[in-house]
């Protein structure tokens, strides 16, 4: 029976997708010559373990492969033997159905001191080999330690955990990754070109996104989608058998949520309840997209590397989300959303857990603005709404701001730097230390041009909120309204000078040197030794 993950299953390394840490290092032992006699694939199901188990059998045993080269030629009489699995010096071993010691004894240590009958080694692939018996390793492990010249063996796990530290050892591990979404619609375009079908993009996201990196899921899905009949196959012929994606869904109930539009964010939950996604679906949907947010705001490459791709549309617009929800609000959406996750099992309204959560996160208090035991942790800087502060520090009056158009220059503006840089600390007291790692750099037309050495200080400055009390301080020190501006010099030579010796003209600042770890701690966030 024909099925697209056979029929299209890669027959060189160039077809395999994604691994390329993997096939780099093969390539160049078959290159150089200098091969291993023993591999271990490791990795989730259905990333390409048995085929690239297969494709290094291949190439070890091509006929016409050169010296210098790594891909099988694929037309040789051993490529051809292999490729429809006739040929006898390649041994593909079930773990699964030959636990016992006498399986291994029989049909991998006695075949193994015959010399190949037609090919230059006989290669065994022995998949899902942590089912094998502690005795069926034992008597396994001396000739993997001690294999004969002409026997490479291939050992394939999706839980190396269970396959002992002895065999592991004489192994070259290799650990496979999930596939990337883009890199399964590439396929699959590639499958429904071949076949001169048209099938919709969105089917194909759809398809990707519903694998979970697993590329033969992605295909066999396909498979049932072209079964469908018709030349052109669009998203709502699809879903006839894809379940119903809810990604979109939840991506625009969190930005509801974020925005605090609780009632919008409760009518977008039930009409995609009312249009056949369960609850528990859209809530785990919604757990790892804001999974994938944390990630995205820790680093982008966290995301990429951890997380799966979206598809074009929904990263970019994941991206721009993550840039108006602040940590703690973030945090609090994560924990209360994984809280009504797990109340929808009881609930008697499947909904309504989730409908108490995007209450709840709306409704109460911004967690910004709640003690930090309630909410736990530390976190990066964020652009600060609606600053909290006492009434004795609040920032000037606008009202009772100058406002006449700036004729300052920047000498000006450098001789009285230290004295802003005091002033802000009332209003502000982090923002003082951020402004340390900031030098004045044009004044030009009312504009005040500063440079940053690092872009999340940078960052900090544009943010909302933080520039309205550093333009209003700027006119309280000069006496004129600045507008602001931030740009980005990584080569900038910082000027060191604290705003406690701005208050107190003629104090003595003991020096202490920083250098080394507590150098680049200082230099990054702007901190200086006291004592």
């Amino acid at each position: 029976m024909s099925t697209l993950y056979r029929d299209y299953r890669p027959e060189n390394f160039a077809q395999i997708l994604g691994q390329n840490h993997i096939k780099v290092t093969l390539q160049n032992e078959l290159a150089s010559g200098k091969l291993a006699q023993a591999f271990l694939f490791c990795g989730p199901r259905a990333v390409g373990k048995t085929t690239m188990a297969r494709v290094l059998a291949k190439a070890v045993n091509c006929e016409k492969r050169k010296k210098g080269e790594f891909e099988p030629c694929g037309h040789c009489p051993s490529c051809e033997s292999i490729k429809v699995g006739r040929n006898l010096d390649v041994v593909e071993i079930d773990a699964a159905s030959n636990t016992g010691v006498d399986n291994v004894r029989e049909n991998i240590i006695s075949f193994s001191r015959l010399a190949p009958g037609q090919s230059k080694f006989k290669a065994f692939i022995i998949d899902e080999v942590h089912m094998l018996s502690i005795s069926a390793f034992n008597a396994l492990l001396k000739i993997i330690e001690e294999p004969p010249a002409h026997v490479i063996f291939i050992l394939c796990t999706t839980e190396v955990h269970k396959v002992p530290a002895t065999v592991i050892s004489r192994c070259e591990r290799f650990d496979f990754k999930r596939i990337s979404a883009a890199d399964i619609i590439r396929k699959l375009s590639h499958i429904v070109s071949t076949e001169k079908l048209s099938v919709d993009q969105a089917v194909l996201e759809a398809i990707a996104s519903r694998s979970g990196g697993h590329l033969r899921d992605a295909e066999s899905l396909l498979g049932q989608v072209l079964a469908l009949g018709g030349k052109n196959i669009s998203l709502e012929q699809a879903e006839l058998v894809i379940p119903r994606q809810s990604r979109r869904e939840a991506l625009e109930i969190i930005e509801r949520t974020g925005r605090k539009e609780a009632a919008k964010a409760i009518t977008l939950l039930n009409q995609a309840l009312d249009s056949g996604i369960s609850p528990k679906n859209l809530g785990a949907e919604v757990v790892a997209l804001l999974r994938q947010l944390i990630l995205g705001k820790l680093n982008p490459g966290l995301a990429e590397s951890l997380g799966l791709s979206l598809g074009e549309g929904l990263d970019l617009k994941l991206n721009s989300l993550a840039e108006s929800i602040a940590w703690p609000q973030l945090i609090a959406m994560s924990r209360r959303f994984i809280s009504a996750l797990e109340e929808i099992k009881s609930a008697s309204i499947p909904q309504l857990p989730l409908e108490l959560a995007i209450a709840e996160i709306c409704l109460l208090p911004p967690a910004s603005d709640r003690p930090a035991a309630e909410i736990g942790g530390n976190f990066p800087p964020e652009p600060v709404r609606r600053p909290a502060v006492s009434p004795a520090k609040a920032a000037p009056n606008p009202a009772k701001t100058i406002t006449q158009p700036s004729r300052l220059s920047l000498d000006e503006v450098e001789e009285k730097w230290p004295e802003f840089l005091a002033k802000i600390k009332k209003y502000n007291h982090s923002l003082s230390f951020v402004l340390q790692n900031c030098q004045p750099q044009e004044m030009k037309e009312g504009c005040l041009t500063l440079a940053f050495k690092y872009k999340f200080h940078q960052d900090r400055i544009n943010s909302e909120g933080i520039r309205e009390i550093m333009e209003r301080t700027l006119a309280e020190v000069f006496g004129s309204s600045l507008k602001l501006s931030a740009v980005l010099d990584e080569s900038l030579q910082l000027k060191r000078e604290t705003p406690q010796a701005a208050e107190k003209p003629g104090a003595q600042t003991a020096s202490v040197p920083a250098s080394g770890a507590i150098g680049d701690i200082l230099k990054a966030f702007g901190g200086e030794v006291v004592n």
